[in-house]
């Protein structure tokens, strides 16, 4: 019986390691000059936020105010994401009539809306949080098969071109950020 336990310990040690070995090599879902893709998703009050209706190509519409946009992907349960957070609302008040920040909420699996009712009551973000329920928007930017790392910030300018990208924790978010638009120019 111990010898089987042994066995089966080794395998699982080998298995984890061959897949975060193959994790490394796998691509990001958006990069740095993509088109951000677009999506729809409602806050907390039930309003349907879309991307394109704050970053679009083409000509400003009089009716939909071009701005760029900071997207930044969150859940309760992320440590590195509590700590990036008062950076992102930091760069927010500073920055808030160029730029809009979006958190995009994940939800944990066991009680998700609910814990994440809880912080925002004990949290309060002077932003949108828009709740990613079904992760169809951290599909589309941040997922690979399962996996998705937190905490995942995007920078999309007006256009809809994403100008810079972030994953994992950014002590210093408004340093960075300027770091990676002046190497866009």
């Amino acid at each position: 019986m111990t010898r089987k336990l042994l066995c089966c310990f080794i395998v699982g040690l080998l298995a984890g390691w061959c897949v975060q070995a193959d994790a490394g090599k796998k691509r990001p879902r958006v990069k740095v000059g993509d088109r951000a893709p677009d999506f729809s998703l409602r806050d907390l009050e039930s309003n349907l936020i879309r991307l394109s209706d704050m970053a679009y190509p083409g000509e400003e519409k009089s009716w939909k105010k071009k701005k760029k946009v900071m997207l930044d992907f969150f859940r309760t349960d992320c440590k590195p994401c509590m700590k990036e957070l008062p950076e992102v609302i930091k760069y927010y008040q500073k920055n808030k009539e160029n730029v809009h920040v979006v958190l995009i909420a994940l939800l944990e699996s066991e009680n998700g809306r609910e814990k994440l009712d809880k912080f925002l009551k004990n949290n309060k973000i002077p932003f949108p949080v828009l709740v990613d329920a079904y992760e169809t928007v951290a599909k589309k930017y941040i997922m690979d098969g399962e996996t998705c790392t937190l905490p995942s910030i995007f920078f999309i300018n007006q256009e809809g071109v994403v100008l810079a990208r972030f994953v994992g924790l950014k002590r210093d978010l408004e340093s960075s950020l300027k770091k990676a638009l002046r190497r866009k120019k």
